[in-house]
C-alpha cells in the first residue's frame, strides 16, 4: 500500500510540474527577453546545478536557487522554468545519474516550488523587472520562505514513503537547519537582478563572484555537519562494543560484579597470578609514595577492575598468538572506556572509574583514549599502569619470551618520562628491591580486593 502511495504521490508531483512549465510558457513575453542574460542565466544555473552541496540522499542544495530567483524577478516565471529545465537536467546526472523515476520527481518538485515562489513574490509586491530596492528584497525574502517549505515537505515527504523514515525525523534531520542559508541565497539572486538592471549583463556578470563565495559557505558550512555525523558514527559503534557487553552479561544472568569475580576467583590460571601481583605491586606502590588509606583502596580496586573493559573484546583478539592487526588494535584500545563504562552500573565504584580510563594513557600524552599528560593522570592510574606493564614484561606471550626482571626494569627506566611517571618507576623499582614476594602473598591482596568489591557493592 505504502509503495501504491509513492507511485501515485511522484506521478502526481510530476504532472503538476509539467503543467506548471506549459502554462507559464504560454506568458513569457520573448520580445521583452534579453537573449544574452538568459543564455547566461541558463549557463549560470548549469555550472551551479553541476557543483551542488549534498544533504540526504535525494536531497540536495545548489546556488542554482539564487540564478532562479533572478530569474523570475527578471522575466517572470516562465523564464524561471526554463531555468529550472536546465537544473532539472543536469541534476539528472550529478553527482551521478539517477534513475528517470528521481530525476522526473525532481523536476516536478522543482517547478512546483519555482511556481509557486515566483507567484508569491508578485502576490506581495515584487515587480517582474524589479522596483525599489526594499519592496524587491522583502518579495524576495518571502518567496524564498515558500520555495524552502515547498521543496522541503515533497522531498522529505517522497523519502519518507520509499523508506522507513518518518517525515517529521526526515525533514527535522536535513531542513530544519537550511531557512537562513535559502534567505541568503534568494538575496543573492535578488542582488543578481538589480546589477543585471543596473549595469547590463557586465553587471551580472561581475556580481557572480559573491555567488561563488555563497556556494562555497555552503559546501564549509555541511562538509563541518557531515564531519560532527562521521564523529557521532564513531560514537555509535562505540556504543554497539558496550551493548554487546552487557548482553553478554545478561544473557548469562548474571551482575557486573558477579561475571568479574567469577572469572577472577580461578587462582589457578595465569591471568589469575598476573592480576594478583598487578594488585600486590600497586598497592606496595601506593603507600611507598605516601598515598593515604582512601587512596590506596581506590588502587586496590581500580588493579583489580583495570581489565574490565576486555570482556567487551572478542577472544579471537584477545588470545590471538600473532601481533593484532590496526583494526583489532582500535578495538582493543576500547576497552578502557568500556570498563568504565560497566563500572557506571555501580554507583558505589564511582571513585574509580577515573583509574580505569586513564590506566593507559601515557605520561608524556599520547597515550588513550583521552591523551591525559603527566599530572593530568590520576596517580593511581599511574601506579596501575607500571605494575600491570611489568606484569605484562614478565609474562611470556604466544609471539616472545619473557623478560627477566632485570631486562623489564630497564625497560621501565627507559620509558620513564615518556611512557611512564618516572617518579612510580622508581618507587616500584624500589618495592621489587625490598624482598622477594611469594605468590601466595599475591592471592592474598587479591583476595582483600574481591571482599572488598563485596562488601563495597552489598
Amino acid at each position: 500500500m505504502k509503495k501504491l502511495f509513492a507511485d501515485v504521490y511522484i506521478l502526481a508531483v510530476v504532472a503538476i510540474g509539467v503543467a506548471c512549465l506549459v502554462v507559464t510558457s504560454l506568458g513569457v513575453r520573448v520580445a521583452s527577453l534579453d537573449p544574452l542574460m538568459f543564455v547566461l542565466l541558463l549557463g549560470l544555473a548549469a555550472v551551479a546545478q553541476r557543483n551542488p552541496v549534498m544533504l540526504f540522499r535525494s536531497s540536495a542544495v545548489s546556488m542554482s536557487f539564487a540564478i532562479k530567483v533572478a530569474a523570475y524577478v527578471l522575466f517572470g516565471v516562465g523564464v524561471a522554468l526554463w531555468v529550472n529545465v536546465v537544473v532539472a537536467a543536469v541534476n539528472a546526472f550529478t553527482p551521478k545519474p539517477k534513475p528517470a523515476r528521481k530525476a522526473a520527481f525532481n523536476f516536478g518538485q522543482l517547478s512546483i516550488s519555482t511556481t509557486l515562489a515566483a507567484t508569491t513574490y508578485g502576490l506581495v509586491g515584487g515587480t517582474v523587472g524589479p522596483g525599489d530596492l526594499l519592496t524587491t528584497v522583502f518579495a524576495v525574502a518571502v518567496s524564498a520562505a515558500v520555495y524552502f517549505l515547498v521543496n522541503s515537505t515533497l522531498t522529505a515527504g517522497v523519502i519518507a514513503l520509499t523508506s522507513e523514515a518518518k517525515f517529521f525525523s526526515v525533514w527535522r534531520q536535513n531542513f530544519s537547519w537550511m531557512p537562513v542559508n535559502f534567505l541568503a541565497t534568494a538575496v543573492n539572486g535578488a542582488a543578481l537582478a538589480l546589477a543585471y538592471q543596473a549595469l547590463g549583463v557586465f553587471g551580472a556578470a561581475v556580481f557572480v563572484l559573491p555567488l561563488g563565495v555563497a556556494w562555497y559557505s555552503f559546501k564549509v558550512y555541511v562538509s563541518r555537519s557531515n564531519d560532527v555525523r562521521a564523529e557521532n558514527a564513531k560514537l555509535a559503534e562505540l556504543n554497539v562494543l558496550f551493548e554487546r557487553s552487557n548482553t553478554r552479561l545478561t544473557e548469562a544472568h548474571i551482575s557486573i560484579v558477579g561475571a568479574l569475580l567469577g572469572s577472577l576467583e580461578t587462582k589457578t590460571t595465569a591471568g589469575t597470578a598476573h592480576l594478583a601481583a598487578t594488585i600486590y605491586r600497586s598497592v606496595a606502590v601506593a603507600k611507598r609514595l605516601g598515598l593515604d588509606d582512601t587512596a590506596i583502596d581506590a588502587v586496590q580496586l581500580g588493579a583489580l577492575f583495570h581489565d574490565l573493559g576486555k570482556i567487551a573484546i572478542s577472544d579471537g583478539i584477545l588470545l590471538k598468538p600473532e601481533r593484532l592487526t590496526d583494526v583489532e588494535w582500535s578495538e582493543m584500545r576500547a576497552h578502557p572506556i568500556i570498563g568504565a563504562s560497566l563500572l557506571a552500573q555501580m554507583p558505589e565504584l564511582d571513585h574509580i572509574r577515573p583509574l580505569i580510563l586513564a590506566h593507559h594513557e601515557r605520561y608524556d600524552g599520547r597515550g588513550y583514549p583521552n591523551g591525559l599528560k603527566g599530572d593530568a593522570i590520576p596517580r593511581a592510574a599511574q601506579i596501575i599502569a607500571v605494575a600491570d606493564a611489568y606484569e605484562a614484561i614478565t609474562t611470556p606471550r604466544a609471539y616472545r619470551r619473557a623478560a627477566t626482571p632485570e631486562a623489564a626494569i630497564a625497560e621501565l627506566r627507559a620509558c620513564a618520562g615518556t611512557q611512564f611517571d618516572p617518579v612510580v618507576v622508581e618507587a616500584f623499582v624500589a618495592e621489587l628491591n625490598v624482598a622477594p614476594t611469594s605468590e601466595l602473598e599475591h592471592l592474598t591482596v587479591y583476595q582483600r580486593a574481591v571482599d572488598a568489591v563485596r562488601f563495597t557493592t552489598r
